[in-house]
């Protein structure tokens, strides 16, 4: 029989069919999960409004300020409703926020410690459609945790992997599927009800793999204290939960510069220390040329400037020394660069320690013939800034650049060379966000196998990245020799379950 535009529409949503499902495909063929999906949007429009001013009326006006503060884990901080975390915000008022006993501004106490959205059912839960019903229950008992994407079909759903719990849910989400990818990270809570697993609240936005490692490490906090991690175990750590979420945030939307190390691992520091020379250039190189390790005088003089005498006056080598510290495949290391200049000797280095290594080293052979003066330290910023301004070459100019370059098949190849040497020693190398341990030693437990899982990720992702290209057979060799499954070009795919 077929529908008529005014009939009631078959999805249950009790409104004419011309206004609900007409516009949609076919009810008649649509699974019913999507049904329900359908008819839990129609309840769900203007749900938002009534609690809030149910928790208005019941609460008092200040419960969302209170309930801002704790959220956002700052009692100074106002509630800001143009936050771009508004919408994780709402869910988590609603069906996780108490009102503290011992500190707050609600006089009703038989409302502390009980979530909005209890008290909504209590006073008005007779009056809701049971599927609503069941669905703001549903929404009492299930955390705010993190998720990560195992397959993701744009415009129509994810699945999802609960990181704390390890349950996996077939999630039906529209908007959010587009804009999300294999490995991404998400915070947020899931509803489940008649056998539709809906988002209810999410921070919106993917967080790298990268950052798994910290998640992971609440896990293990956390599974040290209980046997199971369950539903409930999460509630009760949600103010855990929620720190670490804003610990990530910030870090993503307010990153540190990184701290720069020389090749020995020390904090980078640019010095040049100044002495008044009182030997002569001769002499001074004589005493300091074994700094250079084993290069021979000829090679050293070889741009050595001279007077008319023929009498050495100027002379610039490097101070070497055997091996390095984080790169055992090196035969040397240089360590900085000296200059003697008639009556003026200088040393240039890039670190506090090293500089003052190479002062001890030329006082002690130089004795009386030297006289140390000054040091000069410049900042990475002021020296960065100088060199653009002497070549005369502008930040626009210089990306273009660069996006040239990176576009030239020789240098791409070149690139890819190194990433392939880079990712077949990375192996081997101990990593500090897995302990110090090396990949291959991690993956032998479960907590370091998925770490290195989603480091991989990250790395296949860069991959794609020109100025970073890197061959899809790189990570399948290096996920081989890890013993991991999968690659870039697949996803991951498993039952899925629903909480």
């Amino acid at each position: 029989m077929k529908l008529g535009r005014n009939d009631p529409c078959p999805c249950g949503s009790g409104k004419k069919y011309k206004h609900c499902c007409l516009n949609a495909e076919s009810v008649t063929t649509a699974a019913p999960a999507d049904l329900t999906w359908r008819r839990m949007r129609t309840l769900c429009d203007g749900y938002p409004a009534k609690m809030l001013r149910f928790i208005a009326e019941a609460y008092d006006p200040s419960a969302i300020h209170e309930a801002w503060a704790e959220f956002m884990i700052d009692d100074d901080l106002e509630f800001d409703p143009h936050s771009t975390l508004i919408q994780l915000f709402i869910p988590w008022f609603f069906h996780c926020w108490s009102p503290d006993p011992f500190d707050t501004l609600i006089r009703n106490k038989s409302l502390h410690e009980v979530p909005p959205t209890a008290a909504y059912l209590t006073s008005n839960g007779h009056r809701l459609d049971p599927l609503l019903r069941r669905y703001l229950e549903s929404l009492l008992t299930a955390p705010f945790t993190f998720f990560e994407v195992i397959e993701c079909a744009p415009g129509t759903g994810l699945t999802l992997r609960d990181v704390m719990t390890q349950e996996q849910h077939a999630v039906t989400e529209k908007g959010l599927s587009q804009g999300v990818q294999r490995g991404d990270l998400l915070f947020g809570q899931l509803a489940s009800v008649d056998q539709l697993t809906m988002v209810e609240g999410c921070n919106g936005f993917a967080i790298p793999p990268i950052e798994k490692a910290s998640i992971i490490e609440l896990r293990a906090l956390i599974a040290s204290a209980y046997p199971v991690i369950t539903h409930q175990v999460l509630r009760e750590w949600d103010f855990e939960l929620l720190d670490l979420f804003h610990e990530i945030t910030d870090r993503l939307y307010n990153p540190q510069l990184p701290k720069l190390q020389n090749t020995d691992g020390e904090p980078l520091s640019l010095h040049k220390l100044v002495f008044d020379l009182n030997a002569t250039p001769q002499a001074a190189f004589d005493e300091l040329k074994d700094l250079a390790l084993d290069l021979p005088d000829e090679y050293l003089l070889a741009d050595a400037m001279r007077d008319s005498d023929g009498k050495l006056m100027r002379i610039r080598f490097p101070w070497k020394k055997l091996g390095n510290k984080k790169h055992a495949g090196w035969d040397n290391t240089v360590l900085g660069l000296i200059e003697i200049d008639g009556k003026r000797l200088t040393a240039e280095v890039n670190s506090d320690a090293r500089a003052g290594t190479i002062r001890k080293k030329i006082e002690a052979a130089l004795g009386e013939g030297v006289r140390y003066r000054a040091s000069e330290i410049e900042s990475l910023e002021r020296m960065l800034a100088d060199a653009r301004k002497a070549g005369g070459v502008s930040d626009d100019a210089a990306s273009r650049e660069s996006k040239r370059l990176s576009e030239s098949p020789e240098v791409r190849a070149i690139i890819s060379e190194m990433m392939a040497t880079h990712w077949e020693h990375w192996v081997d190398q101990p990593i500090p966000i897995l302990g110090n341990r090396t990949p291959m030693e991690a993956v032998k437990d479960t907590d370091g196998r998925e770490i290195v899982e989603s480091l991989i990720i990250q790395g296949e992702r860069s991959g794609r990245n020109p100025a970073m290209a890197t061959g899809e057979e790189v990570f399948l060799r290096l996920r081989e020799r890890l013993g991991l499954a999968g690659g870039r070009s697949n996803s991951s795919r498993g039952s899925s379950t629903s909480s």
